[in-house]
């Protein structure tokens, strides 16, 4: 029987991995939210008795080592598994450039927090949170949602200038998980840095807006994989997610990879 947690687990990405690690009644899911209310996880929790929904909110000290207290509590102290998925970003400035950034320092900390809150202060808070019930955990593996974005040979080949401070956050991201890597090796450890791939976690209908951005990324990401078509589901991302933190061993720790499992393939 393993044990999971699971940040920003509401939604997306965070959601298909409760809902297939739940598919097995061995498991024990812990899915973190910060509104349990949410009926798309609750939903899921319904149908799934080895689902927990716990309240916790990464980018808040408080709230998250409330959260790790709580999930101690369910798993008698112990986690196998820690997949920090939180993300947030500002919509308002995902297609600015470098250049294009403005001369205001409450502006650009407006654009800045949201990304560096969830990727990098939150992804620091939920790993020391949880980290002492990781210590007792079977496999002691744990795994940060990272990004594409944040491979400069990817920005460089398909000359990717926007989405700034989501690239930087996750690159920052990338960084975080090799000091943990360093620093917890001793005690069996292992830390990764995962790409999910670029998904499509949009719900509904999307905006024309949304659909252009899309159609332009694609132009670019086929200068690196011509045979790209588009988005993967959240259902295949993660399979492969899933695959690649089974195979976590302490030679990959401290690594940034692709849901394929390379530091190439990220779509």
């Amino acid at each position: 029987m393993s044990s999971y947690a699971i940040t920003g687990a509401s939604k997306g990405i965070g959601r298909e991995f409760v809902r297939q690690l739940a598919a097995d009644s061995n498991n024990t899911v812990l899915a973190i939210v910060r509104n349990p209310e949410s009926a798309d996880v609750s939903d899921l929790a319904s149908k799934h008795s080895n689902v927990h929904i716990i309240k916790g909110d990464v980018t808040d000290p408080t709230s998250i080592l409330e959260a790790a207290a709580a999930a101690a509590a369910i798993t008698d102290g112990k986690l196998d598994v820690l997949i920090h998925n939180s993300n947030a970003v500002d919509k308002n400035s995902m297609a600015s450039t470098p250049s294009q950034l403005p001369f205001d320092a409450q502006a650009i900390q407006n654009i800045f927090s949201p990304s560096l809150n969830t990727a990098i202060y939150g992804g620091i808070w939920a790993t020391n949170a949880f980290l002492p019930l990781i210590e007792k955990g079977a496999q002691k593996k744990i795994v940060n949602i990272s990004s594409g974005m944040a491979d400069v040979d990817l920005i460089n080949k398909a000359g990717v200038s926007s989405g700034v401070a989501y690239s930087i956050a996750k690159a920052g991201l990338n960084v975080t998980v090799a000091k943990y890597a360093a620093e917890l090796a001793p005690r069996g450890i292992k830390v990764l840095a995962l790409s999910p791939g670029w998904v499509d976690t949009w719900d509904g209908e999307k905006p024309a807006e949304v659909v252009h951005a899309n159609e332009l990324l694609l132009k670019m990401f086929q200068l690196v994989e011509p045979e790209l078509k588009g988005q993967i589901q959240p259902e295949e991302s993660v399979r492969k997610c899933l695959q690649v933190i089974e195979n976590l061993d302490a030679g990959s720790s401290g690594l940034f990879v692709s849901h394929n499992g390379d530091r190439s393939r990220w779509f």
